[in-house]
């Protein structure tokens, strides 16, 4: 007579079946949760996205004092700027029309403030969770027309953007580096001298200040 046959063929089948479907299980956890985290990331800078268009839309409206160029996502002054040749310094008789262009300088200087005050308010206000990890690159550019020397050239262009900075902060009280803006604005003094994009034909049209604001997203936790 044959013994009994014990066959443990199904049972260690099942184990195994049900061992795998943990193990995807789990597997479909991890990824939904990464995804879940990814998406959610996304959403938040898509936020401060437009949280920040939201507040700069008000310069790029203005015409009268800022120009916005889409193509370079920056912003130039909307009125011109002669310097004498080879001159940096804002005061006769370092410019051409004087009295005027410090005028414009003077509501450039007040309009590029109250936006980055309301930066500030935003960040410090409704929008604080959003905005809690960004800041903000104001960079004060300069350049120059293709005369001289090219190290010339960039020297100067250097120095006229230090010098509307200095103007702005020493005659309108206009300081972006600043306790009031700590944290919040990195200002940058710029002197493209003969390079830089969207050079104007006639050289002497360069003669001109840029004005840059693009935010600084911190690590998203």
């Amino acid at each position: 007579m044959k013994p009994a046959r014990t066959d443990s063929f199904w049972p260690s089948y099942t184990d195994l079946m049900t061992s795998l479907f943990f193990v995807m299980l789990v597997l479909f956890i991890l990824v939904f949760a990464r995804q879940h985290r990814t998406i959610t990331d996304l959403r938040r800078k898509l936020a401060i996205i437009n949280a920040v268009e939201g507040t700069l839309q008000p310069l790029k409206s203005d015409t009268t004092l800022f120009r916005y160029e889409a193509q370079y996502k920056r912003f130039k002054l909307a009125f011109e700027v002669r310097f004498m040749n080879d001159s940096f310094e804002i005061r006769p008789p370092g410019l051409e029309n004087y009295s005027g262009t410090v005028g414009q300088l003077d509501q450039a200087g007040l309009r590029l403030k109250g936006v980055i005050d309301s930066l500030k308010k935003r960040k410090e206000g409704p929008d604080s969770t959003v905005l809690r990890d960004v800041s903000y690159i104001l960079v004060i550019a300069g350049y120059a027309s293709r005369t001289g020397t090219e190290r010339h050239n960039y020297e100067l262009s250097f120095r006229r953007a230090l010098s509307l900075r200095n103007y702005w902060r020493d005659k309108d009280d206009i300081d972006f580096e600043g306790r009031n803006y700590k944290g919040l604005i990195d200002l940058q003094i710029s002197g493209n001298g003969w390079g830089g994009v969207g050079r104007l034909r006639n050289e002497q049209d360069n003669q001109r200040f840029l004005i840059q604001i693009f935010p600084k997203i911190g690590d998203i936790k």
